[in-house]
């Protein structure tokens, strides 16, 4: 954490911020959130990639905008693996909240099962599955950053090392309650602000 020590608040409060935005609009913004988490793991790789060549300063910087574009493109043409990937990280964190307080283990083995469940039904299903995705994966996000701001944690030590998480959870009884609570409120707010538009589809059909 020390070499992230001057960034460790912006991060978390980019963290909590685009966790609110997941649970309140997630279903809006998926594909948005789809490019950016592209554009994010590109700029990543064209760094990698130019440092291990041993590239000068400016070549380095574009290869990371280079890497970004391709990455935004290909995460926004690659939707029906990411709705996968979505229902499977529902499916994970859930298990994993649920089960934290018992053998973490058992907890981690059972998120895999049903995070595999959840993707296939995200693909099947994809609206509502991607509401409750995008809730409680946000909140979950949302919960943990702010935690570095009342009690210090080293968050992204956990994203990090997610085998330690359902221990993380265990240890901290309030966070399974918060997650939860502020996913409920976010499902609800995003079928509300969803179900305003459904009525319009059907009548142009019947049209």
């Amino acid at each position: 954490m020390s070499d992230l020590a001057e960034l460790y608040p912006w991060i978390s409060a980019g963290a909590i911020a685009w966790g609110v935005l997941d649970v309140f609009f997630g279903y809006r913004i998926f594909k948005v959130t789809l490019a950016v988490v592209g554009g994010l793991l590109g700029v990543g790789l064209g760094q990698a990639a130019a440092t291990a060549l041993a590239l000068s300063p400016g070549v380095e910087i574009a290869a990371m905008v280079v890497g970004a574009l391709l990455g935004a493109g290909l995460a926004f043409l690659l939707y029906v693996a990411a709705v996968f990937v979505a229902g499977f990280g529902f499916g994970a964190t859930l298990g994993m909240l649920l089960l934290a307080n018992f053998h973490h283990m058992v907890a981690l083995l059972t998120g895999l099962v049903l995070g595999v469940i959840g993707g296939f039904l995200a693909v099947k299903v994809q609206r509502i599955l991607i509401i409750l995705s995008t809730s409680l994966l946000g909140s979950f996000r949302a919960v943990l950053a702010l935690s570095y701001f009342t009690s210090s944690l080293d968050w992204l030590f956990y994203f990090k090392q997610p085998d330690q998480l359902p221990a993380l959870i265990d240890n901290n009884r309030w966070m399974l309650p918060s997650i939860l609570a502020f996913a409920s409120v976010g499902v609800i707010a995003q079928l509300e602000l969803g179900g305003a538009n459904e009525p319009k589809k059907v009548r142009a059909k019947d049209e």
